[in-house]
């Protein structure tokens, strides 16, 4: 069988361009929520401070799921 060495190249660029994009959402989580408890630190507006953290959940966990696989293996 005869493989073609352009669409290897493009399917491993597309596997790192998904990885790349997963650990990028995975650090923009990691930062809002750590704005979310940096910002909010000591004031009454707790129900504020959780819905932040739930958007950098939100934010981390399509992140994490992109990023499962390395593209090395």
């Amino acid at each position: 069988m005869v493989r073609s060495h352009g669409l290897e190249t493009s399917v491993r660029r597309g596997a790192w361009l998904l990885y790349f994009l997963g650990r990028m959402l995975q650090v923009t989580g990691l930062l809002v929520a750590l704005v979310a408890a940096t910002a909010f630190f000591g004031t009454p507006s707790t129900t504020a401070m959780l819905r932040m953290m739930l958007a950098g959940v939100l934010i981390f966990l399509p992140g994490w799921w992109l990023a499962r696989k390395d593209p090395r293996a």
